[in-house]
């Protein structure tokens, strides 16, 4: 099983000379981006990718834990 480090949006750059900002992405497109590494990182090769079946069903999981995440980062209600 390989393990990786989830990469951190970077902080806002302060300069005394430059007022500028680096940008942080949104929570919800990084979360997606670890969604998709850890996919890449596990399934690609594995006996679940050998089954038709089992592969769209894990897929499916996948895409809809997303689509929930996205939902819960978004929607106030849904904590």
């Amino acid at each position: 099983m390989q393990h990786f480090r989830a990469r951190l949006p970077k902080e806002p750059i302060m300069d005394n000379d430059d007022n500028t900002h680096v940008a942080t992405p949104p929570a919800t497109a990084t979360v997606e981006a670890l969604i998709e590494r850890w996919w890449a990182d596990h399934f690609p090769g594995s006996p679940v990718a050998q089954v038709t079946h089992a592969w769209n069903h894990a897929f499916a999981a996948k895409e809809e834990l997303k689509h929930r995440l996205q939902k819960f980062a978004t929607d106030p209600a849904k904590r």
